[in-house]
């Protein structure tokens, strides 16, 4: 079995000027199989909240430790996530990723980390220009 590459993952923030409790990031993972004859790109979207994030940033850092060993290559990374529209109520994405595709996704998501941690800040105000006499 050939699993798909990770090719890109892109994020936006939901509700990024809400408490920290309330923002969502949405992330969009394109992979690649090789395995199809046409163009073998699938989209995967997901939604993160802080508390969801935590786990998968650990086992991802977990992960990246084991591919540090010169004998680990690519690790299979297999996502479980709460999908409305199956039976089941969940659905599964396995894909492969090296260890430097691995080492981008850590730093994004630790970026996504602070960015749902971090407090909003008050809108600046433009210091009005002093009149000279």
């Amino acid at each position: 079995i050939v699993l798909p590459y990770l090719k890109s993952m892109t994020w936006v923030m939901e509700n990024k000027n809400s408490l920290p409790a309330n923002r969502v990031a949405v992330i969009n993972l394109k992979l690649q199989d090789y395995s199809r004859t046409s163009t073998g790109e699938a989209e995967v979207k997901f939604h993160l909240s802080r508390v969801t994030l935590e786990p998968m940033l650990r086992s991802m850092a977990y992960i990246s430790e084991q591919l540090s060993t010169p004998a680990n290559k690519v690790a299979v990374i297999n996502l479980k996530l709460q999908d409305t529209e199956t039976t089941s109520g969940e659905s599964e994405v396995k894909f492969q990723v090296s260890r430097d595709t691995l080492g981008a996704m850590l730093r994004s998501m630790a970026y996504i980390r602070e960015q749902l941690s971090s407090e909003v800040e008050p809108l600046q105000q433009i210091p009005s220009k002093k009149r000279r006499k």
